[in-house]
């Protein structure tokens, strides 16, 4: 079998729990890669091959990301930028938090003995809903967090909400975040929408600070096409980004479009449980110490 290590650096347990992956790994006799970048840091490391971004991810049974909820996020990014560039399917990704939340991971750093279920077939594939958006007619992105859309320095902007053509309303707020179920526990559990469950298949819609009493997220059908209209002049127009990224500057009456990816993203779950531990154990933390619940 065929591994892609890779780890996050800047996380204070990641090389280590890196060196732990490897060790763990190599005595069952697997093929090790890492990227070219990391060769230096992993020069002493054993039975390790160094690849180029370009081919990293050919012919790999899994990819392993070491870090937390972004790491993970940016692993699954570079997955499907080399299956849309080979026209080939997503390689499995399993999460190995050290972060802080851990909602993507398939487990902690210090479960590491769950790897064997990998080789033994003893998991589950999680294949998560992602979106595509087109922004301005051309630039196009798949998205597997969210994308969401605000003005420089946190002033309100005003904007149209079109639903395959059909306006359902018009809003003033700090921006709007469309997310997938995985992503609903990031920047849109923040902004106060509903945590769902990452296999289902929806967009959520939510608006940023809305400047109305009235206003609540919403859910539409994956083959729904969501478009949005800037209505407003000057001062740098509106910053579209996607999975954390910016992409672009729209100026007024500029749209972008958001609906469901026909991609999916696989992810290994090795615990059958792992989101609802990372819920009720990581959420609900604050709120158990105060002897609330």
């Amino acid at each position: 079998m065929k591994y892609v290590i890779s780890p996050n650096l800047s996380k204070p347990a990641a090389f280590e729990t890196a060196l732990r992956v490897c060790e763990r790994l190599r005595n069952d006799h697997v093929q090790l890669c890492m990227e070219q970048s990391l060769a230096d840091a992993f020069a002493q490391t054993p039975d390790i091959t160094f690849l180029p971004e370009q081919s990293l991810f050919a012919d790999v049974d899994f990819a392993i990301a070491i870090g937390g909820d972004g790491t993970i996020l940016q692993c699954a990014n570079r997955i499907l930028a080399f299956a849309v560039a080979n026209c080939s399917p997503p390689v499995r990704l399993v999460g190995i938090n050290t972060g802080t939340l851990g909602f993507l991971a398939a487990f902690e750093a210090h479960e590491l003995d769950m790897l064997a279920l990998l080789e033994t077939g003893d998991f589950t594939v999680s294949e998560r809903m992602m979106l595509e958006t087109e922004i301005c007619g051309n630039l196009r992105s798949t998205v597997l967090n969210d994308i969401y859309a605000s003005r420089m320095n946190g002033k309100i902007c005003d904007f149209a909400v079109y639903v395959d053509d059909r306006k359902i309303g018009d809003y003033r707020a700090d921006g709007i975040i469309f997310s997938t179920p995985t992503g609903s526990t990031a920047y849109a559990l923040s902004a106060g929408g509903p945590v769902m469950e990452p296999d289902l298949s929806l967009i959520e819609m939510n608006l940023i600070c809305p400047h109305s009493l009235f206003a609540r997220p919403m859910l539409f059908a994956p083959q729904r096409s969501i478009r949005v209209t800037y209505r407003g002049a000057g001062d740098g127009g509106l910053n579209v980004h996607v999975d954390g990224s910016h992409a672009a500057i729209l100026h007024n009456s500029e749209s972008f479009t958001v609906t469901g990816s026909p991609r999916t993203m696989p992810f290994v779950n090795c615990k059958g449980h792992a989101f609802y531990d990372a819920l009720n154990g990581k959420l609900m933390l604050p709120i158990k110490r105060t002897g609330t619940l």
